[in-house]
């Protein structure tokens, strides 16, 4: 297994625009996470049949939706009900609607304070992701949100931490979905209010505050999965399935 690029890690299926897969970063211990193992993605919505047989020959078995209820009803996953993948749904934001900005993500000074807001208001709804993950070992699986960026953004992260990868890979791959997002990006600024704008974003200094309140509240992502409920061999069994 060897480092993969930016480019290499892109999955380009039609017109999605920010569908990576979390493979060959580097570990802190010299190891390297694997390809065709966890797919973090936008929501495959309004696809065609093609384009679905694009994420299935690419090896997705296990999709987590993370989308609200409200975005469900609104968006259908392209990949619910295909073939033999096997769909979850597990609300992290757990709002009964959803505008370009939800209400709750104004109340914090930024994106950062959100994520932190996140993982301690939803601990039962990440321990079920983390469940899921757990349940297909083998499984190659995708994991959504709208645009791939927020609640993606912060399940990736862990995943990332907990397989030993340096800090700096943890907030590239964040930062990453700005650039690919750019045209839905601008389309949504067109549709905002004034000031919203940094909603869209991913500075990556939002990741790295919320890497530093993740270290010093829990330790690591292994600490934090501790405290969901998660037992210290799931964990261990975890990091040994993404990592070779």
């Amino acid at each position: 297994m060897m480092q993969l690029s930016r480019e290499e890690r892109m999955l380009h299926i039609g017109k999605l625009t920010n569908v990576r897969d979390l493979g060959g970063y580097e570990t802190q211990d010299g190891y390297y996470t694997k390809s065709h193992k966890f797919v973090r993605s936008t929501c495959p919505s309004g696809i065609s049949d093609d384009l679905k047989e694009q994420f299935y020959a690419y090896g997705i078995r296990t999709v987590v939706d993370l989308r609200s209820d409200y975005e469900l009803v609104h968006q259908p996953h392209g990949l619910k009900d295909y073939k033999d993948i096997e769909y979850y749904h597990v609300n992290l934001l757990q709002l009964e609607d959803l505008s370009v900005v939800p209400d709750n993500i104004k109340d914090y000074q930024d994106l950062s304070g959100f994520y932190i807001f996140m993982i301690e208001a939803n601990k039962d709804q990440f321990k079920k992701v983390f469940d899921i993950f757990l349940q297909h070992p083998y499984d190659c699986t995708l994991f959504n949100c709208s645009a791939g960026k927020d609640r993606t953004g912060v399940i990736s992260a862990l995943l990332l931490d907990l397989a030993g990868c340096h800090e700096y890979d943890i907030v590239k791959d964040y930062s990453e979905s700005y650039e690919n997002n750019m045209a839905m990006i601008k389309e949504l600024e067109a549709m905002m209010e004034d000031g919203n704008e940094k909603y869209l974003g991913s500075d990556p200094r939002m990741m790295m505050k919320f890497l530093a309140y993740l270290r010093e509240n829990y330790g690591s992502a292994m600490g934090y999965l501790k405290s969901v409920g998660l037992s210290e061999d799931q964990i261990v069994q975890l990091k040994e399935n993404f990592v070779i």
